[in-house]
């Protein structure tokens, strides 16, 4: 689980279900990508909002932004959030990366940097990566 920025998060599913980690990190919110939950289950105290997507060009556009609405509603009442997928490397921070340039005015391209640089394992499909990119457009208008 990396810190992309204060209060934002991206993981794996495995994380999600990591109360202690969950804990130490002081995530107040998670938004689930995956159709499945963790082995263990979500910690209780801990609230969960899922949106589940599919990866690549099979992603529908309103679960796409609805993902990103949760993440901003988050953001916007100043809990930390963790943005989950299964492996952590598409899903989760495309849509990391669209709440990310909404919230703080930016492009989407320097969003995708910024988390590039806190989380090793990006590699977003080009699909999530031109979602996100109308979805930014979409949200700042």
């Amino acid at each position: 689980m990396d810190e992309i920025c204060s209060g934002l998060f991206v993981g794996t599913t495995n994380e999600a279900g990591n109360e202690v980690l969950l804990r130490e990190c002081g995530v107040d919110r998670v938004v689930s990508l995956t159709h499945g939950g963790p082995e263990t289950g979500f910690p209780s105290g801990v609230s969960i909002d899922k949106v589940p997507m599919k990866d690549g060009p099979r992603n529908e556009r309103d679960r796409f932004e609805s993902a990103v609405e949760e993440v901003l509603s988050g953001l916007c009442s100043s809990d930390s959030v963790l943005v989950h997928c299964s492996r952590g490397a598409s899903r989760s921070p495309a849509v990391a990366a669209t709440a990310l340039a909404i919230h703080r005015g930016i492009s989407i391209d320097e969003a995708f940097k910024q988390v590039a640089a806190h989380r090793e394992e990006t590699d977003p499909h080009d699909a999530l990566v031109r979602r996100a990119a109308t979805a930014s457009h979409t949200f700042q208008q």
